[in-house]
């Protein structure tokens, strides 16, 4: 069976960069199993700015079709979401899927500087469902910055596939993972479908 090369966009979150934590380590994982990885970069990510971080996931995310999957954490989940339901408004193609750590839609009470932020973002739950039909949604049972039932809100908001990573933290470096066994054995099955 001839397998269809993926192309994978990593987008990270808040007060982050593209080399922080668990994102080099998947992007080389990707890599060694023959699929193409981009780790996409958002400027100022310590004062997140939504029409700036719009503007970066535009010039860095150039195809997206059905072999494109999305793999985002935190509020690069929202900003993405954003940034994907404009361009399935636009032009409609479907990828193949997206896979979420820890992300939200609704404002955060221990984050009130992002509120505006968030609240910029407009999102289509049912045309999100219909152009990206596989989606999985990763929480941690402890995280610090977006409480589990926020979590869960933001799946059940995409019709994700729910799994709960107990005493993950906010999968940062710093909770352990540098690494994400748990996130690459949800990636893998996808990476050799069809």
């Amino acid at each position: 069976m001839n397998i269809q090369q993926k192309k994978i966009y990593i987008i990270h979150g808040y007060q982050a960069s593209s080399n922080d934590h668990w994102f080099p380590w998947l992007s080389q994982s990707i890599q060694q199993a023959g699929h193409i990885s981009k780790r996409i970069v958002l400027p100022e990510s310590n004062q997140a700015e939504f029409h700036h971080w719009q503007q970066a996931l535009h010039m860095q995310i150039r195809e997206l079709d059905k072999n494109t999957i999305i793999v985002a954490h935190g509020l690069g989940c929202i900003s993405v979401l954003h940034y994907l339901n404009q361009h399935f408004k636009n032009r409609g193609q479907k990828i193949k899927a997206g896979i979420f750590i820890s992300g939200l839609k609704s404002k955060l009470p221990s984050r009130p500087e992002l509120d505006d932020f968030i609240a910029q973002a407009r999102l289509d739950s049912g045309l999100l469902q219909t152009k990206m039909p596989l989606s999985l949604q990763l929480l941690s049972s402890d995280d610090p910055y977006i409480p589990p039932p926020l979590a869960l809100q933001f799946g059940h908001f995409i019709n994700a596939q729910i799994h709960v990573v107990k005493e993950a933290g906010h999968f940062m470096r710093q909770d352990g993972f540098s690494e994400f066994p748990q996130l690459w054995g949800l990636l893998q099955p996808i990476l050799v479908s069809g």
